[in-house]
């Protein structure tokens, strides 16, 4: 029997090893640059979509007060986890980007990873652009990234990925929707569970923005644009970006 699971609740169990690759370091030593940049010294850091923490654990070891949010609980099982054993002090809260309440404030709140892709219109990335600004305090920033139309083309779009370990395997396969600008991926799980495996499946939707219309967003939602750049840089995106970094100020309370 096949069991359809929400996105990231079974591949929590393998996300870390599969992501193996994921330069989180690079990418926790780039936004240190962006503050530097921006002439910007936060202290206290919210990590949205914040996954299995890996992220958010390197951040906290260069010395910022880190929070973590996530919808998949099996994500947020994982990052606790990781944090005890490395005898941290992080606070992860579920919840999704669209509608979180924490009834906090932070000087900044990143989403990284492509993880603003899974708002699907532009309707709902305005509304994760809201719940964003109700926790940033005033002139607080916003880092984050999305992935392109040309990295899903050229990387994803009508391929399929597949790996064996020990305890699981999974194929990924991966359809790209020109007309209306989505990706579409089939993932399946195969679990080891004592003696036998068992068979899950989840369905990812991410939807690809153009940067007029991250802009002009932001400029509705009550922010100001300070950056986009091509990914791990401070060069303006461009037509072969593969990935985008945006940096925003909260000028507005709305």
């Amino acid at each position: 029997m096949v069991e359809l699971t929400n996105p990231y609740e079974k591949f929590a169990c393998a996300y870390d090893r599969m992501m193996a690759n994921v330069d989180y370091v690079r990418w926790t030593n780039y936004i240190d640059a962006l503050f530097k940049q921006h002439k910007f010294l936060p202290s206290k850091i919210l990590d949205l979509a914040c996954g299995t923490g890996a992220l958010t654990i390197l951040l906290a070891r260069h010395g910022y007060e880190m929070w973590g949010v996530d919808r998949a609980e099996g994500m947020l099982s994982v990052a606790r986890q990781k944090v005890k054993q490395q005898g941290l002090e992080i606070q992860f809260r579920r919840g999704d980007m669209l509608s979180f309440n924490l009834n906090q404030r932070f000087d900044v709140v990143v989403c990284t990873y492509d993880s603003i892709n899974y708002a699907l219109n532009e309707e709902a990335l305005a509304n994760v652009f809201r719940s964003v600004s109700k926790h940033l305090e005033p002139s607080g920033l916003f880092i984050f990234d999305v992935t392109t139309e040309r990295n899903i083309t050229q990387n994803f779009h009508s391929q399929t990925f597949a790996e064996n370990a020990d305890d699981y395997s999974y194929i990924w396969k991966n359809i790209y929707s020109y007309h209306d600008k989505t990706c579409h991926t089939a993932l399946t799980f195969f679990i080891r569970e004592e003696t036998h495996f068992r068979r899950f499946e989840e369905v990812h939707i991410q939807k690809m923005f153009e940067v007029n219309t991250v802009k002009q967003l932001l400029d509705d939602t009550g922010y100001k644009m300070l950056s986009a750049y091509d990914m791990f840089t401070f060069n303006r995106w461009n037509r072969n970006s593969n990935r985008i970094n945006f940096t925003a100020r909260k000028i507005d309370s709305l």
